[in-house]
């Protein structure tokens, strides 16, 4: 649940289009951790909720 995990997914998802539309279509902050996971990303609901905030 790392701050760097959290940010270099950002980096990822702004980086790759097909990515993008699947975190943007999510359904919720789960299915977005969901899919960080995936990407080999770890990090908690609620660090996306405050970095989305930001």
């Amino acid at each position: 649940m790392s701050k760097a995990q959290l940010t270099a997914f950002i980096v990822k998802v702004d980086a790759e289009a097909a990515l993008k539309a699947r975190v943007d279509a999510a359904g919720s902050v789960d299915a977005v951790v969901a899919i960080a996971l995936e990407q080999g990303h770890v990090f908690s609901p609620a660090s996306w909720s405050r970095a989305q905030r930001a």
